[in-house]
């Protein structure tokens, strides 16, 4: 595991320490895995991580589920293969693995990022009332 990987299942270990998901978040979390084939998460393998990053975005899921979800799967004692999988994954082929796009990025890991345009340059041109001074 790289180190920058290292340090992004740490930071989700800790985001997943603060986090109190609701018998609510549970249902919905427990449905993602279930449609993935997931019964036990300790027991889950990259494929079924594959599987589940298919699901996700089918979905539409949002990037705060998205974090949510890897938390509760950290929590519920997924091995460090699977989150590494998870995080190293570019569900949207734009170049940015999930790590980066929910913990540095703030961006959507399912939608690819476009280069914002620069701002439109304004054009100014010489008018016959101006005197040019050099």
């Amino acid at each position: 595991m790289s180190e920058t990987t290292q340090l992004r299942v740490q930071e989700l270990a800790h985001f997943a320490q603060e986090q109190d998901f609701n018998q609510q978040y549970r249902q919905y979390f427990g449905d993602v895995w279930e449609e993935a084939g997931v019964k036990n998460i300790s027991q889950m393998t990259v494929q079924d991580a594959e599987q589940t990053l298919k699901i996700l975005a089918d979905s539409e899921a949002s990037p705060q589920f998205i974090k949510s979800l890897l938390a509760q799967a950290a929590i519920d004692g997924a091995t460090p293969q699977v989150l590494e999988y998870f995080l190293s994954s570019d569900i949207d082929s734009d170049g940015r693995t999930l790590a980066q796009e929910l913990f540095q990025d703030g961006t959507n890991p399912l939608q690819p990022d476009t280069p914002q345009p620069p701002p439109k340059a304004q054009v100014l041109s010489p008018s016959e009332d101006l005197d040019w001074e050099i």
